[in-house]
């Protein structure tokens, strides 16, 4: 079922039953394939769950228990209740009562009132902005691994134009996934289209700052047959003044069927990285 077939209500259904875990195998695995043919509604799937996260917890917050001061307040009530019975033994609170009034004491209970007042509002407001940034990188660590599932889901399927989305999706995200990485180089590697090939190329080139991504671009030399994809890795090698490349592109070199534009390029990429 496409999210054409369903109205919103059904679908916004559909998640929930999935984040609660109320699926079957079966239907599980009906959703995945659902978000990962339509990765539009990934962030809304994110969304949701975070919102019935945070209702859950708010459903479990536990209720406090009587303070201390709720004891103190009430033997200060009995105590006055007996002094109003008790005239002849009220001197000496009376005593104290007017000592507790006097202009400087209330000040300065009024100083400490205040102080103890800005150090709660302050640890209160530390602890609201640690929780909010706990729920931020959740949120955050939740979504990547969406976009990850998303992204090796199209990579599967058997349109060109699926996986050429699949590698566009992992082209925006700044935080390179090894899984992801990993996906791509194979669809270096293996992809029977030229295009999608390219643009693989063109997103592992944005993080050869990891040397299993570098290591993966030099293996997938010797799997390259279409002269765009052997011209394009040619050059990223010179960028990378990759050295471990030589080999490899010397393999490519003994193709027979290599147009001479391609061999000229190879090369003179040999000579300028020995």
């Amino acid at each position: 079922m496409s999210p054409n077939d369903m109205n919103h209500n059904q679908l916004e259904l559909m998640m929930m039953d999935y984040i609660s875990g109320r699926m079957n195998p079966e239907q599980v695995t009906a959703f995945n394939q659902l978000i990962a043919e339509h990765p539009e509604y990934s962030q809304e799937l994110v969304e949701l769950e975070h919102m019935m996260a945070l209702f859950a917890e708010h459903d479990s917050a536990d209720i406090p228990a009587p303070s201390d001061q709720m004891d103190q307040n009430f033997y200060a009530m009995l105590h006055a209740e007996v002094a109003k019975q008790n005239p002849t033994k009220n001197s000496l609170v009376s005593v104290l009562k007017g000592w507790v009034q006097l202009p400087q004491l209330r000040r300065l209970a009024y100083g400490f009132s205040f102080m103890f007042m800005g150090v709660f509002i302050g640890h209160y407001l530390h602890l609201l902005n640690t929780q909010t940034d706990l729920a931020a990188e959740r949120l955050a660590i939740k979504d990547q691994q969406i976009q990850a599932l998303t992204v090796l889901s199209l990579l599967d399927m058997p349109s060109a134009n699926k996986r050429l989305m699949a590698v566009s999706l992992a082209g925006m995200n700044d935080q390179p996934n090894d899984s992801i990485m990993e996906a791509l180089l194979v669809t270096l590697k293996q992809d029977n289209n030229v295009n999608v090939r390219l643009e693989a190329l063109e997103v592992l080139a944005q993080h050869t700052e990891l040397s299993s991504v570098r290591s993966g671009l030099v293996q997938a030399i010797n799997f390259q047959d279409s002269p765009m994809v052997q011209m394009a890795l040619a050059n990223l090698m010179l960028q990378l003044n990759e050295q471990q490349a030589v080999e490899p592109i010397q393999r490519l070199l003994k193709q027979t069927e290599l147009i001479e534009p391609v061999r000229a390029k190879l090369n003179e990429t040999i000579n300028e990285l020995i």
